[in-house]
């Protein structure tokens, strides 16, 4: 079980991290990649970021366009956790929009 964060701390973390909103209940970015292609390249590395540290995001794929959502399920909000997954997403994407 982690520790929930609370509303400061979530404001704290979204205004360390690029593109992402959301509250206490879940934080949330979404990404418009150049290609069907770069999008599950992306998915694939996210994929595996979420399997090295057992914590998982929703994923919604949409042609070339990516909404991801992060929220600890197990604690029913947001942790120390979904900032972490968040970040190595932020650097998956940012990647992915360099290589294009």
């Amino acid at each position: 079980m982690g520790q929930l964060l609370s509303d400061d701390q979530v404001r704290t973390t979204l205004a360390e991290l690029d593109d992402w909103d959301g509250d206490t209940t879940a934080i949330r970015r979404t990404a418009v990649l150049p290609s069907f292609p770069a999008a599950i390249e992306v998915v694939r590395q996210v994929a595996d970021v979420a399997e090295e540290l057992d914590h998982h995001p929703d994923i919604d794929i949409r042609w070339r366009t990516l909404h991801f959502a992060c929220s600890t399920h197990s604690d029913n909000g947001v942790t120390g956790k979904d900032a972490e997954l968040a970040a190595r997403i932020d650097a998956i994407v940012a990647a992915a929009e360099t290589a294009a």
